[in-house]
């Protein structure tokens, strides 16, 4: 049985299953899902991706299937892990998802991000969560407005995994902090 995380009214966030390791592939792959993410990667370069959001289970964190409730058909992902160690915001907790092309323009990355959030406020003590991406990624930055995170420009950086001169290496960082109860 597939572990469900949390559903919403179109979606539901599940647990990865080895089944979803060629659309992880397809879109990590596709160069128009990661034109502001990041480098297209191969089948290895996933699988290590993929290995590497499957360590964060350990501390129940995770980046989970977003797939649609009618149709059972993978959308995306979304989740939450632990800023990356030796970075700016190493010790926070990171949202962060990505959403096939087909499945732009819907209101899926909004409505699965903020299904995340409410979920790390019933789990998790952190007193907020953070969301990193390129300065030139508008249409994440507009998703994070739209859960409610708001541009912390001091807290903005220059991404080490790009090099100097990388349209991606100048990055924003967003936060939303705990609600009070």
């Amino acid at each position: 049985m597939i572990e469900t995380i949390v559903e919403t009214g179109r979606l539901r966030l599940r647990v990865r299953t080895p089944d979803d390791r060629a659309v992880l592939h397809g879109w990590f792959g596709d160069p128009l899902v990661m034109a502001d993410l990041g480098p297209v990667r191969d089948a290895a370069a996933s699988d290590a991706t993929i290995a590497r959001h499957q360590s964060y289970q350990a501390e129940g964190l995770g980046f989970w299937i977003v797939e649609s409730r009618a149709d059972r058909v993978p959308v995306g992902f979304c989740g939450l892990k632990p800023s990356d160690p030796g970075r700016p915001l190493a010790g926070e907790l990171e949202i962060g998802w990505m959403f096939g092309p087909a499945h732009w323009g819907q209101g899926y990355a909004s409505e699965a991000a903020g299904a995340v959030l409410d979920w790390a406020w019933a789990h998790r003590a952190d007193p907020r969560i953070v969301a990193v991406t390129a300065r030139v990624n508008l249409k994440s930055q507009r998703v994070m407005e739209r859960i409610g995170m708001r541009a912390e420009p001091t807290l903005d950086y220059e991404h080490p995994s790009y090099p100097e001169g990388d349209r991606l290496r100048d990055s924003v960082v967003y936060v939303i902090d705990r609600p009070k109860p």
